[in-house]
């Protein structure tokens, strides 16, 4: 079941933006060689590889908190019982 419309839109662009950004990377890295934009071209790349591991860390809670909800749906309220603090 497809739930994303046009999903292979997204994913073209998205690879799309990626190869420019990349050819541009590989361009100011070989040929420019200019300081400043190396270290925006670097921190982007850290930014991007920041962003995939906290949505890889992301997804991977939101499909254990589905398989610990009582129905097996991520929308369904889980009871948790509240204790009195302990004197």
């Amino acid at each position: 079941m497809n739930t994303v419309p046009h999903v292979k839109i997204i994913l073209a662009f998205c690879a799309l933006g990626l190869g420019g950004y990349a050819a541009l990377s590989l361009w100011v890295v070989l040929v420019s060689r200019d300081a400043t934009l190396l270290g925006d071209v670097i921190g982007t790349w850290k930014s991007f590889a920041v962003a995939a591991f906290t949505f890889w860390v992301g997804s991977s809670l939101g499909g254990k908190a589905k398989a610990d909800s009582p129905s097996g749906k991520p929308d369904d309220p889980v009871s948790v019982k509240e204790t009195e603090p302990q004197p």
